[in-house]
């Protein structure tokens, strides 16, 4: 049996489709179902059932996509680790990220690693729920994530890397709390808050600990980049929760007030199938970290 064989069985099966498979895989139709055929041939089972509309798995087919997955996850995690026991040569790792993370912390580390004697190569992915980070951990589309994981479920190795407060951030000239340097949870509870979408971790932890105290989170509008936000802030037309990093991305017209009873804190995790990656990215973290840098990466 040929790993070639079974990556065209798990992309055919998972697009349902033999012309979009030939697509992903940049070999023909023809050449594509000849590869099945014959990994159907040396395993004495129809794997799929093909029709106009497309592919369906049958049970065979069902059990292969399943094992299919592991095996294939295991290649690349032996593969990369061989590379990177290796003394030349870089290893790609596709690292999946929240937009904040991916646009305010990774770019400075991923630079630093271009001067740093690490065997490592990065392509980055920005997802918005972590129902997509955990997904393409699991089927190997993603190496590692970098995300606040502690109240979701999942069975990959976790390493926290740096841990945030949050802020109250206003226009300057806010009547109520632009000439403030600093807010009660009390003074802020009932206002309405320009916030990011459910499934990502900073909506999650603020509603937790608005839950937390017996209060709901109100909100006016919904927006999936925090950047954007910023730019409703700037214009005067809301104030929201965000973690600090977002710091990095205020001007004068923005304040960033600290909440003095605020307990919560956004703790980002690497987390990756394998530990030997999660180590290297670790130490990628704290090669190019400064003293001084605003967010500090755990020891």
């Amino acid at each position: 049996m040929k790993i070639e064989w079974l990556e065209a069985f798990r992309q055919t099966a998972e697009t349902k489709s033999l012309t979009k498979a030939s697509e992903i895989l940049h070999i023909s139709q023809p050449a594509l179902s000849k590869q099945i055929r014959t990994l159907e041939d040396e395993l004495g089972a129809q794997l799929l059932v093909r029709s106009s509309t497309g592919v369906t798995l049958t049970q065979s087919g069902q059990i292969l996509l399943e094992r299919s997955k592991k095996i294939m996850n295991e290649l690349n995690d032996l593969r990369r680790e061989i590379a990177l026991s290796q003394e030349e040569g870089k290893v790609d790792l596709v690292i999946g990220s929240w937009p904040s993370v991916a646009t305010m912390f990774l770019p400075n580390h991923m630079a630093a690693n271009q001067q740093e004697d690490i065997k490592m190569a990065f392509k980055l992915r920005v997802f918005y729920s972590f129902f997509d980070l955990i997904k393409n951990i699991e089927n190997g589309t993603i190496d590692a994530a970098l995300f606040d994981d502690r109240g979701v479920q999942h069975h990959f190795h976790s390493t926290p890397v740096f841990k945030e407060n949050f802020f109250l951030f206003v226009n300057a000239n806010h009547p109520l709390f632009g000439n403030k340097e600093k807010v009660s949870f009390h003074e802020i509870k009932d206002d309405p808050f320009v916030m990011l979408p459910e499934g990502c971790d900073v909506r999650m932890l603020v509603e937790k600990e608005f839950s937390t105290r017996g209060e709901t989170l109100h909100i006016a509008l919904e927006i999936e980049l925090g950047q954007s936000i910023l730019g409703f802030v700037q214009a005067n037309l809301g104030i929201t929760i965000l973690p600090e990093i977002f710091i990095n991305q205020t001007n004068d017209a923005i304040k960033a007030i600290p909440i003095t009873d605020f307990r919560l804190t956004r703790q980002i995790s690497v987390v990756t199938r394998e530990k030997s990656i999660s180590k290297q990215l670790l130490t990628l973290f704290n090669a190019s970290s400064k003293p001084n840098e605003h967010l500090s990466v755990h020891p």
